[in-house]
């Protein structure tokens, strides 16, 4: 009982500061405000957090966590790497979209932060990138995208084009939602990246005989073999 007190406790804590890291920014943000804001004192809120930054810090993770739990339980019940790649950032922009708080928090004040580089939140920021890259590289190597793809390079496009959307969004108001944009997004990178069949050659054998020029098994690419033809014709 006294444990999950505390839980909840350390939960109303981080949802608060939340809401003001976001409103304010990390600088602007004071503890007095955090603790006034979720209903104790000071000096319990740093019975959980050592820092204001360490609560900055943990924000994060629970949401993180939960995305990350959420990929890997629909993946493999989905069928072909582009699937599971239109569902990652399908996933990624229903997240931020969703979480504005959190996406806002992330994209605009912690993603340059070295410190916040070294969490574990940060670990599984990272745990969404690979699931991506792996489906990527499933791809490559099922014959579905090409061979000669850079997935790291790949990556960084549809998660750079991500970002862009979503930091648009938070200073801009635009776009309006972000998630429509997923298709588009996914059709537009997905169209250089597939495999696709090569036009059929056209194939011709030539050769002289009896005074003509005759043409072999010549495929005119439809199938056809093509009539012989007097020099000259």
């Amino acid at each position: 009982m006294v444990i999950k007190r505390k839980e909840a406790r350390r939960n109303k804590i981080i949802t608060r500061a939340l809401e003001i890291f976001a409103q304010k920014g990390f600088q602007e943000t004071t503890i007095a405000e955090i603790s006034k804001a979720s209903g104790v004192s000071e000096a319990t809120v740093y019975e959980y957090f050592n820092s204001k930054e360490e609560l900055l810090f943990a924000i994060p993770e629970e949401i993180t966590r939960e995305s990350v739990e959420e990929f890997k339980k629909i993946l493999p019940y989905l069928k072909g790497a582009e699937h599971k790649v239109r569902a990652i950032v399908l996933g990624y922009m229903t997240l931020y979209q969703n979480n504005p708080q959190y996406s806002a928090l992330v994209l605009l004040q912690l993603k340059s932060n070295k410190k916040f580089q070294q969490t574990r939140a940060y670990e599984l920021i990272r745990d969404i990138a690979r699931l991506l890259l792996d489906c990527i590289r499933e791809g490559i190597d099922e014959g579905i995208f090409k061979k000669d793809l850079d997935p790291y390079l790949i990556r960084s496009m549809l998660l750079g084009t991500i970002e862009h959307l979503c930091i648009r969004w938070h200073l801009l108001g635009v776009p309006n939602n972000i998630v429509d944009y997923v298709d588009p997004i996914i059709d537009l990178i997905m169209d250089g990246m597939r495999v696709r069949d090569e036009d059929k050659k056209l194939s011709i054998n030539l050769y002289i005989a009896d005074g003509k020029l005759a043409a072999s098994e010549m495929n005119n690419g439809n199938g056809k073999r093509v009539a012989d033809v007097e020099p000259g014709q």
